[in-house]
């Protein structure tokens, strides 16, 4: 690709191509739900829509690196590579919930520069590269992704996170009820949703556990192309999980100060 402009172009492209595959199994009586082996769902729908991003990315990219949630890592070994997560959100996928979306990120040199998500459901997209400002495309109009609005304290804070089950487990989970307790509005939207809706500016933060880099890189990108950051819960930049916080920088250091606080 001679641009980062048409290389995002070209992922969105392929991402799109996509759409009608993953709604042919939406709402389909004949979808059944697998198991892997760490008991996550899984279907054809994220099988099928991996394969095809897998073999128009090596098509594009001869031997570089791809790491996908269904079929693992592929390609030369470095700090500059591809994720795919084919359908992220599988239990609500499965469900006939529309929360879910289809999600593509390219690191380069160990930084997440590139990121496309695509919600069939909604017909929606948000995507950013490199010289390319942040954006939404809805029913073909494109309108670019705003800064996080300001936000005096955690109580003026609307916070959206996967759900407490994922949090019970941790050493954090005593801070996170803290955080949910303390702020003006919290709503469990899980997978990508969530954080179309902090992307919009209708949520402050975003908080996760049990996520991987193939759910991260392409909201780290985004992140960084909208004036907001994606840490851990210590408060380092992370895009590589198991847990994350996507926030305004000055929220973000308010949350994890509560984390390191109950912790």
């Amino acid at each position: 690709m001679s641009s980062q402009r048409e290389l995002l172009r070209w992922v969105e492209r392929e991402v799109l191509r996509c759409r009608p595959l993953a709604l042919r199994f939406f709402h389909s009586a004949r979808l059944r739900v697998e198991r892997k082996p760490d008991r996550s769902p899984v279907t054809i729908a994220d099988r099928v829509i991996e394969q095809r991003l897998r073999k128009a990315i090596a098509r594009a990219s001869p031997g570089e690196r791809i790491i996908g949630e269904e079929f693992g890592a592929s390609g030369r070994a470095g700090s500059s590579y591809w994720t795919i997560d084919p359908i992220d959100g599988t239990r609500a996928f499965s469900r006939g919930l529309p929360s879910w979306g289809i999600m593509v990120g390219r690191v380069e040199r160990g930084r997440p520069v590139l990121g496309v998500i695509d919600f069939p459901a909604l017909g929606t997209t948000v995507a950013v590269a490199p010289g390319v400002p942040a954006y939404e495309r809805t029913a073909g109009r494109m309108r670019a992704l705003p800064c996080p609005r300001p936000v005096s304290s955690l109580a003026d804070a609307v916070i959206f996170h996967g759900g407490a089950q994922w949090w019970r487990p941790t050493r954090c989970f005593a801070g996170f009820q803290r955080v949910i307790a303390g702020c003006y509005l919290e709503r469990a939207y899980g997978d990508c949703y969530g954080y179309l809706w902090l992307l919009r500016g209708c949520a402050d933060a975003v908080m996760d556990h049990g996520v991987k880099v193939w759910d991260l890189a392409p909201l780290a990108a985004l992140a960084v192309a909208t004036g907001r950051v994606l840490v851990d819960c210590s408060g380092r930049p992370s895009f590589t999980g198991p847990d994350s916080i996507m926030a305004s920088p000055s929220l973000a250091r308010q949350i994890v100060k509560m984390l390191r606080r109950a912790s």
